[in-house]
């Protein structure tokens, strides 16, 4: 027990900064080994608690050569193997996560957060507010367009008139029917693309870290198996599934489709265009466009998430001794 406090404190003492970012750093740069955790920080921190908890174990070990004490000499050896385990698992997290970069910058040409970033931001504004906008004006230009009405007789002794244009009134009803429809799609994306900048936020700066200190830990190392194949999850293949989902958006709209032989949409309003008849044409395009990424991708990616950590975190839970 006292062996066991002894690491846990050691491991902390390394750790428990390592949630602090001093310079406020912006997460410009992540698939930088110094820019790993978004401030540079936490790998030295974890790094750091390496070398104490090497330092505990060589501690325990002369101990038990000194008093002859054989379950603290056995203790030792089997938590020197585990330190090895840890440090060879915290090389290859860094290993993969190069893989993932390398393979975002030939995709997208950036790192795997700012790509998906960048296409969630394009998707909500292009596809989903600037949508949500124009059919919010076009039905108040209808309702507008509808109170026209031609009036006859001698006011205020009477008369009768009719309406010449209370067709838009249905126009506009159709609009807000689906920007009813459309707005929980909105939502999604929105949602997605914040929890995105959370876990770049507290993926590597703080989850690694604690993830570490819990696996160093005897009592706790099967818990901290489950939060670094959760932090695998989360900040190596979630972001890569967004990166090859915006290349795939991106190959699909980006090529000119002919419709009918009449209409041709080249970008389904991502070519930066604010208004216009190209744009409003286009428009369930767009809302057709925005859907798959709005429904049907994130809940492929909280599958693989689950997956992966069940997979990845029984694997860690054989390979300890």
């Amino acid at each position: 027990m006292k062996k066991n406090v002894l690491i846990l404190a050691l491991s902390f003492l390394a750790a428990s900064v390592s949630a602090i970012c001093p310079n406020g750093a912006g997460y410009q740069n992540v698939c930088s080994v110094a820019e790993f955790d978004g401030c540079g920080d936490a790998t030295s921190f974890i790094t750091l608690s390496f070398s104490l908890v090497a330092l505990s174990i060589s501690l325990i070990y002369m101990y038990g050569k000194l008093k002859e004490d054989a379950k603290a000499s056995t203790w030792a050896k089997d938590e020197a193997q585990n330190l090895l385990i840890t440090v060879l698992l915290f090389i290859g997290l860094l290993v993969f996560f190069t893989a993932s970069c390398s393979i975002s910058a030939a995709y997208a040409g950036s790192d795997p957060f700012r790509a998906a970033d960048t296409y969630m931001s394009s998707l909500l504004e292009k596809n989903g507010n600037e949508v949500i906008r124009s059919l919010t004006t076009g039905s108040i230009e209808n309702q507008m367009t509808a109170t026209s009405a031609l009036f006859l007789g001698m006011t205020p002794f009477g008369g009768s008139g009719v309406s010449n244009r209370a067709g838009y009134k249905a126009l506009s009803a159709q609009k807000e029917l689906v920007v009813d429809l459309y707005l929980p799609f909105i939502a999604s994306l929105t949602a997605q693309k914040y929890l995105l900048q959370t876990i770049q936020w507290f993926g590597a700066s703080l989850l690694l870290p604690f993830a570490f200190v819990m696996r160093l830990v005897p009592p706790t190392r099967d818990f901290g198996n489950v939060l670094i194949a959760l932090f695998f999850a989360l900040y190596i293949v979630a972001p890569a599934m967004y990166v090859m989902s915006a290349q795939a958006f991106t190959r699909a709209t980006l090529q000119p489709v002919l419709i009918s032989n009449e209409n041709t949409f080249y970008t389904y309003g991502l070519d930066g265009k604010t208004g216009g008849e190209e744009v409003r044409r286009a428009q369930f395009y767009q809302i057709g466009s925005t859907i798959p990424q709005a429904v049907f991708i994130p809940n492929i990616v909280l599958i693989v998430i689950i997956t992966c950590t069940m997979a990845l975190s029984k694997a860690l839970k054989a390979a300890s001794v």
